[in-house]
């Protein structure tokens, strides 16, 4: 008798690396008062640039697995996405207002292949759709300047300024406690200053 195969179905579906939407934007600019830094107020007022990077992206698609079930008998007991599948009944991606932390994607949405059924689970991969990201990192800086040959740059870099929060890891793993859970998240705001010489 012929086993089962593996659900080639099943194992069609978007890349881990596909993002539909990518937008970065870089910018430079330079205020425009006390350009010449001429006096005490055109030093201190002159001479200041702001600069960035601001990225947003949608999020990449995941697997929902399953772990210490192999209903298909194809000898799969691990958690990856080569790992056992349950089976979706709906839709499992919520819309923007329904997300939490706690409920990113409806776990109500799988079951576990019923019992005595011999098939792998239905679910394809990459059913989930994960959380994007927004990132605004913005420097302010500025030149002294010295004298002709001579300045002095001063920086205040900041990443994720406005500490946006930006969701990152998922429990995909049908059955553990967390499932359905935000379990990680991008880095907070982080600040940082510099001098520099040019000479």
């Amino acid at each position: 008798m012929r086993r089962r195969a593996y659900d080639r179905a099943a194992d069609y579906g978007p890349s881990q690396l596909d993002r539909r939407h990518v937008l970065s934007l870089n910018y430079v600019y330079e205020l425009p008062f006390f350009s010449k830094q001429e006096g005490f107020i055109g030093k201190t007022l002159g001479g200041w640039q702001l600069s960035g990077i601001t990225s947003f992206a949608s999020g990449s698609p995941l697997t929902v697995t399953t772990t210490g079930t192999d209903p298909g008998a194809l000898g799969l007991l691990g958690t990856s996405a080569a790992s056992g599948r349950p089976d979706v009944i709906s839709n499992p991606n919520l819309l923007g207002n329904l997300r939490s932390r706690l409920r990113y994607f409806d776990p109500a949405a799988f079951q576990l292949v019923p019992a005595g059924v011999t098939r792998p689970g239905n679910a394809p991969r990459g059913v989930v759709l994960g959380p994007g990201y927004q990132k605004w990192d913005l420097t302010l800086s500025k030149r002294f300047k010295i004298s002709e040959n001579f300045n002095m740059q001063f920086r205040a870099e900041a990443y994720n300024v406005f500490n946006h929060t930006n969701f990152l890891g998922l429990s995909t793993v049908f059955g553990s406690t967390t499932f359905g859970q935000v379990t990680s998240t991008r880095d907070p705001r982080l600040i940082q200053f510099a001098l520099k010489l040019n000479y």
